[in-house]
Order: structure tokens, then sequence, then C-alpha cells
């Protein structure tokens, strides 16, 4: 391996493992809960097990897990190939063809790249102003979709995805 390419692969490692605003804010969010939690207990800030607050809640999370799933899927088929050999997309092309899926588009998109599924530059993407903006897949659509068809849940960023192997029936 040649120098410049190690200087480019270490540019994208070092891109991927930079936390954005967003990230810095979510973690400092989830420290605050955390202490609060050890003060007040552990069920502090969420709704008592067993009410429609709980199952409105939980309905909620697996509808933003499934659409982001479907946002990944968009990104793969519509997208195009990068230079690193990742799917990816202009923030004008999937908000075109996702608004007629949701209006949740780029909540979604920060959602995704909290979990480092998508990138992008930028803190939040906006029509017009950012239509030429690069959303890059981080993950394969095999992995985000085979985890959460196993799962029902996001893959991630330090979890690793390992599709079945095909079993071979001997007659």
């Amino acid at each position: 391996v040649d120098r410049k390419e190690l200087q480019k692969v270490s540019k994208v490692v070092a891109i991927v493992e930079q936390d954005d605003s967003l990230t810095i804010v979510v973690k400092k969010q989830e420290a605050a809960l955390k202490r609060l939690e050890e003060k007040h207990g552990s069920g502090y800030g969420k709704p008592p097990p067993g009410s429609k607050s709980e199952a409105r809640a939980k309905k909620y999370n697996e509808n933003c897990t499934r659409e982001i799933v479907e946002l990944c899927g968009i990104v793969s088929e519509k997208g195009f190939t990068d230079s690193e050999d990742r799917r990816a997309i202009l923030f004008q092309d999937l908000f075109n063809t996702y608004r007629f899926i949701s209006d949740k588009c780029c909540g979604l998109l920060l959602r995704a790249r909290r979990y480092k599924l998508l990138s992008f530059q930028g803190e939040m993407l906006f029509q017009g102003k950012d239509d030429k903006t690069v959303i890059t897949m981080m993950r394969t659509f095999v992995e985000i979709h085979g985890h959460y068809k196993e799962t029902k849940q996001l893959i991630g960023p330090d979890e690793v995805y390992l599709a079945p192997k095909p079993s071979i029936k001997k007659e």
C-alpha cells in the first residue's frame, strides 16, 4: 500500500470516528439522564411499564427504525457508488424520492447518522440550499437490513452483522 492510499484511508477513518455535534449533544443528554436515574431511580423519565404511553413510545420507535431501514434502502437502490465503493446519493434526489413515502426525511437522516449508518456534511440539510450534498452509506444495506430482519433494531456502530450461510440439504 502506498503512502497516499494510507493517508486517504486514515482520513476516512478519522471522519467516521469523529462525532458530529448532534452525536455530542445526544451523548451529553444520555449522561445527564443517567445522573438523574441514579438520583431518582431507574424509571425516571420513562412511562410506567404497561401504560398506554409506553406502548405509544414503543410503536413510535419501531416505526422510526423501520423507516430508517427503508431510507437506507432507497440510498442503496437509487444512489450511485462513490470512489470508496460505498453507496451514496445527492440530498435532492433522496428528498424527491422519499418525500412521497414520508414527510420526516430530514429527521430520519439525523437519526441514521447518529447510528453511523449514513454520513453527510453539515448539521442539518435544507431543501434548495443543500441539494448537492452527498449522503453516503457507512454500512452496506445487506448489513443494515439483515440485522434489522433478525433483531428489529438498527445495527449499532460497533456491531458486526454476519449473514447466515445458506444451508444445503442433502438428499
